[in-house]
């Protein structure tokens, strides 16, 4: 029996993008809140998060505390207000709203608008920390801070050198899957699946072409995507 296709899957908007990133930050500080998402979904945060970040810069990115993350903490804070620059008068709300997400005290909701604003560099506060720390007496860690510094002002290359070499065409495909998994875990079927993300393909043959369904049921194996207990409990329900 076929469906009927499912409503087509809202614009993308900045909110949706700041929830996602919220749920990542979340499951990066607290591994064990990823249990709370479709086992589906944990494949494909687990494949985005092998294909974008190396493995070995994984602890890094993770880590607290130690001067070598306060270097690189401290050269995203400087890009920011590159970044910050380059936007003008645009809304500067993202860092505000992420915050909240994360339930980050006023302080820390504070720091986080000032770096997105790119005033926090230019604060006395952060301009003793960074002399403090560059001319500390302790040689290892001003040596760990300097090489924080470089490998932040090189984390963006690098990041992106990995995912030139390690996504594939089925990449985008598991974008769209982590963004809109909400709305993709109430549908019923996978030809629902395929129709709702066909759209987004219609014009690169190459993905969405006469073997589409077959593609997206092949990656839905691939991650665990699977209707079949959903539609057992409604043939159940519509038993005479």
């Amino acid at each position: 029996m076929e469906h009927p296709d499912p409503k087509p899957l809202p614009e993308f908007s900045p909110d949706r993008l700041l929830g996602r990133v919220a749920e990542a930050m979340q499951v990066a500080l607290d591994p064990g809140k990823i249990k709370k998402f479709p086992l589906w979904t944990q494949r494909v945060m687990r494949i985005l998060r092998d294909q974008f970040i190396p493995r070995e810069y994984a602890p890094v990115l993770a880590g607290e505390g130690s001067h070598f993350t306060e270097g690189i903490a401290v050269a995203w804070a400087a890009k920011a207000r590159d970044l910050a620059l380059a936007r003008g008068g645009t809304d500067r709300r993202f860092a505000q709203e992420l915050g909240k997400r994360l339930g980050l005290d006023e302080e820390s909701q504070s720091v986080a608008i000032q770096v997105e604003a790119g005033i926090f560099i230019t604060s006395p506060e952060f301009q003793k920390q960074v002399l403090d720390r560059l001319f500390a007496p302790d040689f290892t860690a001003r040596r760990a801070f300097v090489e924080g510094l470089a490998m932040g002002n090189r984390l963006p290359e690098l990041l992106d050198r990995q995912a030139k070499s390690n996504t594939t065409d089925a990449t985008t495909i598991y974008l769209l899957l982590w963004l809109y998994w909400p709305e993709i875990s109430k549908m019923k079927s996978l030809p629902q699946v395929a129709r709702a993300l066909e759209s987004y393909y219609s014009e690169n043959k190459n993905l969405a072409g006469t073997h589409w369904d077959e593609r997206i049921r092949k990656l839905a194996n691939r991650i665990g995507l699977s209707f079949r207990a959903k539609q057992k409990r409604r043939r159940r329900v519509a038993r005479p």
